[in-house]
């Protein structure tokens, strides 16, 4: 399966693998991550609602990755780029802890990742699209 997938396909696959195990240990085990955020016991609840919402957002990544579909590749790149403003804002507000900014950088990463693979298909494809024009 990885075998026939683009590089930009790729990316949003292995970004899903991060977010399906970060959704399970929120879903699973939250009290793993709890005190990291900055959660008590008594808010879990809320942890694994956000593992829930995650878990689904992981399997759309996954499928979108495994069906070839570019413009959510693109979709991606500017949600998963945002996170870090949205998180640094509820930080300077008062109302996440730092570690939310640290974190929201493998969203960053990740962001950055896909639009290189995005922007290096599509040159190959150019290439390729130019050549076999010019040779018919």
């Amino acid at each position: 399966m990885l075998r026939s997938m683009s590089y930009p396909a790729k990316t949003v696959f292995y970004f899903s693998l991060y977010m399906f195990a970060l959704s399970l240990t929120l879903l699973i085990v939250p009290g793993v991550l709890a005190p990291l955020l900055g959660y008590t016991a008594v808010s879990e609840i809320w942890i694994r609602v956000i593992g829930m919402f995650l878990l689904f957002l992981a399997f759309d990544y996954a499928a979108s990755a495994i069906e070839g579909m570019y413009r959510f590749y693109y979709l991606t790149v500017y949600t998963r780029a945002s996170i870090i403003l949205f998180m640094t804002t509820f930080v300077l507000l008062g109302m996440l802890k730092p570690i939310f900014i640290a974190l929201s950088l493998i969203d960053l990463s990740g962001a950055i990742w896909t639009y290189i693979a995005l922007k290096s298909h599509k040159r190959k494809h150019r290439k390729t699209s130019g050549s076999s024009a010019v040779q018919a």
